[in-house]
């Protein structure tokens, strides 16, 4: 597998596993105890995160068919 390929199953890999900590923080008790604009700044970085990784799995499915 060329370097650009595993680079590219690498991010990925890591970004799902950031993803799954903060979904499962913003679930968590610590969760409600921030401030409502920390709230909604993780929220909306989970949004991002998971369209990130939506991309990176489109390029993943081409590359490596």
């Amino acid at each position: 597998m060329s370097d650009y390929r595993s680079r590219l199953f690498i991010e990925h890999g890591e970004l799902v596993k950031k993803k799954e900590k903060l979904k499962d923080f913003i679930i968590s008790d610590k969760y409600e105890d921030l401030p409502d604009v920390d709230k909604l700044d993780l929220k909306e970085q989970l949004k991002h995160m998971e369209g990130y990784c939506s991309v990176l799995l489109r390029r993943v499915s081409r590359c490596c068919g």
